[in-house]
């Protein structure tokens, strides 16, 4: 049963069983990431980091956009606000790079459906989901150095999203990429060319998550975002102990069982 919608400030949050839809709802600034935006998004990470009854967080832009990027005019503001040995600006940004790093991390499946703009911070969100879903009309890219700042705490993710060699040629020239030169270059996964299509794809891409195992798919997304960070024979000895928890857990032995049965499991962790 779909729970009621609640409304915070600048996020719009409908849970209906085990997936969370997330809307940023700031329209009249197409979603331009602020420190209440920024807030509530913390406190929205602690919750996903320890609730087992999410297991896809969806997120979209209100009014026909994503998420424009960081707030400028609150960002100027700061900037004057700030006295000696205290950068306002300077201590948001880390912020939300730690931010960044959290949803990178948390154990459900993520997945952006992106319209409009996603520039600055909102591509930075694009490269931070686990899947990203695209209009073909979007216009997406790191518009930072633009501005005359560098693309600080996205440029990490974007990295791990499309490589080194792509960072670099987006970051330094700040083109911004349609929905098929976004797929071309690894930054989403899918592109559609109408909202009907769109809604139609991101029901079937639920669909397959929903048939995956959660913790499996939680223990994953563990395994992968070390690779790089921990020394490989780490990594090994991580990976094969998550495997070894999940093949005698009772996730792995009901997929395992019901493969051999030739039916849909019925995991464990979402039936109690």
């Amino acid at each position: 049963m779909s729970s009621p919608q609640t409304e915070a400030p600048t996020l719009l949050l409908r849970q209906e069983g085990g997936r969370l839809f997330v809307t940023f709802n700031r329209p009249e600034r197409r979603n331009a990431l602020n420190d209440v935006m920024l807030l509530e998004l913390e406190q929205l990470i602690t919750r996903l980091e320890e609730d087992a009854s999410v297991r896809a967080v969806i997120f979209r832009g209100a009014g026909g956009h994503f998420c424009a990027g960081g707030d400028i005019r609150e960002r100027r503001q700061q900037t004057t606000a700030s006295r000696p040995g205290v950068d306002i600006a300077m201590e948001r940004n880390i912020r939300a790079g730690r931010m960044f790093l959290r949803l990178a991390n948390l154990p459900q499946t993520t997945v952006c459906v992106v319209e409009g703009y996603a520039l600055g911070g909102g591509f930075g969100f694009a490269c931070t989901f686990d899947i990203c879903l695209v209009m073909h009309d979007v216009q997406i890219g790191m518009a930072e150095t633009r501005i005359g700042v560098a693309p600080a705490q996205i440029a990490p993710q974007v990295v791990r999203r499309v490589g080194l060699s792509n960072a670099r040629y987006l970051g330094l020239t700040g083109r911004r990429l349609n929905g098929e030169e976004a797929v071309r270059l690894g930054v989403a996964h899918d592109v559609a060319c109408s909202a009907e299509e769109l809604d139609q794809k991101l029901a079937r891409l639920l669909d397959d998550i929903d048939a995956c195992g959660p913790q499996a798919c939680a223990a994953t997304k563990a395994i992968m975002n070390r690779v790089g960070e921990i020394p490989l024979d780490a990594l090994i000895e991580y990976a094969g102990r998550r495997f070894g928890e999940l093949n005698r857990g009772p996730e792995g032995i009901e997929g395992q069982q019901a493969f051999l049965e030739k039916r849909k499991p019925r995991w464990p962790s979402l039936t109690g």
